[in-house]
């Protein structure tokens, strides 16, 4: 089906197509000037003592996990309420995941949530910070360095966001951005792991090219692998730094409209936003009593959606792992409602989505459901 409104629309024009010639110009295709210009970026953006560029989001996370060298089975703590990859990433790391239930306002791990599954052979915990803004990190510090375990923030969705003034990413042992085409800042593919540890990040160096740290020797000190990416991504990259303001003032702004628009409807709920946090969105996201009405509404009218996650403990490879229901992911599964922010909507068309959206409750609440 071709969208009218779609649910992702980077921000791209003429200043990524004229970095991306440039590097082919300079016939450097693969990680050279522009790839450390982009990582110097974002240790100023972020203020991230250190930081190692990934192909992808999902790769930054096992190459952050990788490099913490954790004890085989042993168990890192998950928030049920993610994206697939924080527990995949996970398991071909060795760790067995255990699941944690979420707020069901904030939709973020806690740190009750926390304690209550920590146990003997716990590792390590992945805080995720969904939707643009963050959990509770100074509470999930304090607990883990209580009980003396890692701390590995999925920061995949809070590029440019902090949390008490500091940036996502940097609060854990290490933490794992994503620069996917969805996300506020897009490489089309990509990812950054940051860290302010110094002997991770030599291990972080050695385990993303192939165990050396020089590219021009055939000597390796240390097992690696492959994350390196190209100059082509990283000069992509460049250019959304630079409209980052323009990006998240643009975000913001759709954002406050639909909660202005939505605000006092029976039947919806919107996401509270973490106390501390900054907020740049990822999208709308609400929960709705007649979400599949509000969908089928939206789609007839050509307007994209998206749900929410699926929760982990209930995901087919992933269900072995899981002991007991998680109710406020489940809940959050069953009624969330994704919708687009992206800089390529008008107030126009957030009225418009808002319009149908009120109008499906108001039907509803006219017929007595």
């Amino acid at each position: 089906m071709e969208w009218r409104i779609t649910q992702v629309q980077p921000f791209i024009d003429d200043d990524e197509l004229t970095g991306v010639t440039d590097v082919i110009k300079r016939n450097w295709l693969t990680e050279g000037p522009c790839a450390a210009s982009f990582l110097e970026a974002i240790k100023q953006e972020t203020g991230a003592p250190h930081a190692v560029l990934a192909p992808n989001g999902t790769l930054a996370l096992f190459l952050a996990l990788l490099a913490l060298d954790l004890p085989r089975d042993g168990e890192i703590i998950i928030p049920a309420f993610t994206f697939y990859a924080s527990a995949s990433a996970a398991v071909f790391a060795g760790l067995r995941p255990v699941f944690a239930d979420v707020d069901p306002e904030t939709f973020n791990l806690t740190a009750d949530a926390l304690a209550e599954q920590i146990t003997d052979r716990t590792v390590a915990v992945m805080p995720v910070h969904v939707y643009g803004h963050t959990a509770a990190l100074d509470e999930i510090q304090d607990v883990a360095e209580q009980h003396g375990i890692r701390v590995i923030e999925d920061a995949a969705q809070a590029y440019g966001v902090n949390f008490n003034g500091r940036a996502a990413g940097t609060w854990g042992d290490v933490g794992a951005i994503s620069f996917f085409a969805d996300k506020t800042i897009t490489t089309g593919e990509g990812g950054v792991v940051l860290t302010g540890d110094s002997e991770l990040y030599e291990r972080l160096r050695l385990l993303r090219n192939q165990g050396r740290l020089n590219s021009g020797t055939f000597k390796h000190d240390a097992l690696g692998m492959n994350f390196r990416v190209t100059d082509l991504q990283c000069a992509v990259g460049l250019s959304q730094l630079r409209k980052l303001p323009d990006i998240a003032a643009a975000k913001r702004r759709n954002h406050a409209r639909y909660v202005d628009n939505l605000r006092g409807v029976e039947g919806i709920r919107q996401m509270r936003i973490q106390p501390g946090s900054d907020h740049l969105p990822f999208r709308f996201a609400f929960l709705s009593e007649h979400r599949d009405a509000v969908v089928a509404a939206l789609e007839a009218a050509g307007i994209q959606t998206r749900g929410f996650f699926y929760p982990l403990h209930m995901q087919p490879p992933l269900k072995k792992y899981a002991d007991a229901p998680l109710p406020n992911a489940e809940k959050l599964y069953s009624q969330g409602i994704c919708l687009p922010v992206h800089t390529g909507l008008s107030a126009a068309d957030i009225d418009e989505i808002s319009g149908i959206i009120r109008g499906v409750h108001n039907d509803a609440r006219a017929s007595g459901m």
